[in-house]
């Protein structure tokens, strides 16, 4: 671990503080349902917000074992962080302009829709000493919550129940309405990814441009 630079340790402190952030988040959550008896496994698990915190999770504590064990981390894990962090935002977006009523403030949903989408946007603007990812990126990124749209659809009328009203094709906007929200969000999406890999090329450029033992150098090794 000497080897590893300070500020790559800090960043790795902060991937497992917010993992175990979300840890916290879900065990109020679902203590909270089950203690009132309204826990249902069915429902929880058929959100797209749970689905991916809980695989933020796993994202965010391999991203702080990776800082605290590699000298950078792998294209592997900077291709699904890079999905990831699209997810979060479309998450927090869609739940605070869409679906946040008057008092839903509570810790569960302001960890889940707030304080981890802004930590994983800001961490992937800011931290600029990433490996190159490519293209591929895109649509390896949109594959998931297209799978889950579908596999939504299909589940849902046998358990008479849509996750969101955006997808319910039994609401007044009809099967149009759903199609144009499914074509919406893929488009999102890859526009998101889209612009993390542009932004990853451009900081992999600007790297590969700085001269050798500058004080730039320095400082984008330390950035790792």
């Amino acid at each position: 671990m000497d080897q590893i630079p300070l500020a790559r340790r800090i960043r790795a402190g902060l991937d497992i503080v917010a993992g175990l952030t979300i840890v916290a988040a879900y065990v109020v959550l679902l203590t909270d349902q089950v203690q009132a008896g309204t826990f249902e496994p069915g429902k929880h698990f058929a959100y797209f917000t749970n689905q991916t915190s809980y695989s933020n999770i796993v994202v965010l504590l391999a991203g702080g074992y990776l800082a605290l064990s590699r000298q950078a981390d792998t294209v592997l894990y900077t291709t699904i962080r890079a999905n990831f962090v699209a997810y979060a935002f479309v998450v927090g977006v869609v739940y605070n302009a869409l679906l946040r009523g008057p008092d839903d403030f509570g810790f569960h949903n302001e960890v889940t829709h707030v304080i981890i989408p802004v930590y994983l946007v800001t961490d992937w603007v800011m931290r600029s000493a990433r490996p190159r990812i490519g293209w591929k990126t895109v649509w390896i990124g949109i594959s998931y919550p297209v799978a889950w749209l579908g596999l939504t659809l299909l589940r849902a009328p046998s358990v008479e129940r849509y996750p969101y009203f955006f997808i319910d094709p039994t609401g007044p906007s009809g099967w149009g309405g759903v199609g144009i929200y499914v074509l919406a969000i893929a488009v999102v999406f890859a526009g998101l990814i889209s612009a993390q890999v542009a932004l990853n090329h451009a900081q992999a450029r600007k790297r590969e441009t700085i001269p050798p033992f500058s004080t730039q150098t320095t400082v984008s090794y330390l950035e790792k």
